[in-house]
């Protein structure tokens, strides 16, 4: 079957970059909201799309304001791009939109999303993903995307995982009208693994939350790069207890190259401690706390950071 029309749950910065590069390739899309000033603006105009030193580009992006706006049963394909805390409401409210032989690909990071879409749409109908697409919403009806989204060189990968056991052909024509909007996407059998080591880069998330500093601080400090490392190594240990086969040096050394490469920087959930905002961190380093203590692996760092985003009201 090949991809027909595509809905995108979600209309911030992230949801909006796909909705554009699809809308921008020809691609049957709309781009599914919760009636924000955002949305109304689309509704009424273009999308402008900043690139970083480069020139803007609009493109008109159909827009629902509401889930319950998108007629059952009309999109073959739903990606989710909400906040991962978001995500269980946001899919049970567009539970009737996909079609009988639809996939729904959550993208958010972070573990569980499998479960979540699955309840909702059925495992059969359910993929997971990850992504490296940068976008941020920066007034209503316009974003701007990361240097390397501009670039094409940013990467989505989707496929089975846990309760997400759609067939991975239905991935690949996902995939296919993705890469064809300029947004490089493949289908894997498995998506574990790459779901996992997205994991151990982004513990310099909860990291860097507690001095609320940028990257580039934590990484230029000795103890900030040893207690960096010491917690990706925490991830890779919890991933290995739960099955997944994910090479500890290769971990490490590609967290490792990120980190050095990212400069002055603020992670996405330390933007959010910064401006008093509920953050991922259940899904990405409190479920990996979570899922070690069910196994009994030792995880010393994730749990001081954890202890001291707790006291300091993170949630």
């Amino acid at each position: 079957m090949m991809t027909g029309r595509i809905g995108v749950l979600g209309a911030g910065g992230m949801g909006s970059a796909y909705a554009a590069h699809l809308a921008r390739a020809g691609a049957d899309v709309v781009l599914v909201g919760r009636g924000s000033a955002h949305v109304q603006a689309l509704a009424a105009g273009p999308l402008q799309v900043d690139p970083p030193g480069g020139a803007p580009w609009k493109v008109d992006v159909p827009v629902a304001a509401h889930a319950a706006d998108v007629a059952p049963g009309s999109l073959d394909v739903l990606l989710l791009l909400t906040k991962a805390y978001d995500l269980g409401e946001a899919a049970a409210s567009a539970a009737h939109v996909l079609a009988p032989d639809g996939v729904a690909v959550p993208l958010q990071n972070g573990l569980g999303t499998d479960a979540l879409v699955a309840d909702v749409f059925g495992e059969g109908r359910t993929l997971v993903g990850t992504t490296t697409v940068g976008a941020a919403l920066a007034d209503p009806g316009r974003i701007t995307v990361s240097v390397s989204t501009a670039a094409g060189g940013s990467r989505t990968d989707l496929g089975p995982m846990g309760r997400g056991r759609a067939p991975v052909e239905r991935g690949a024509d996902v995939a296919a009208a993705l890469s064809a909007a300029g947004l490089s996407a493949e289908a894997v059998p498995q998506v574990d693994t790459l779901i996992w080591n997205k994991l151990a880069l982004a513990s310099m998330s909860p990291l860097s939350s507690v001095p609320r500093v940028t990257v580039a601080t934590v990484w230029n400090s000795v103890e900030g790069r040893d207690l960096a490392e010491r917690m990706a190594a925490e991830v890779v240990a919890v991933a290995h207890a739960e099955g997944v086969e994910l090479d500890r040096d290769a971990a490490l050394d590609h967290a490792r190259a990120v980190w050095a490469g990212t400069g002055e920087h603020y992670t996405s959930m330390c933007t959010d401690v910064r401006n008093g905002r509920r953050t991922e961190l259940s899904g990405m380093g409190a479920a990996v706390a979570r899922l070690a203590d069910a196994h009994g692996v030792a995880v010393p760092v994730h749990t001081t950071v954890l202890g001291l985003l707790a006291l300091a009201g993170v949630r």
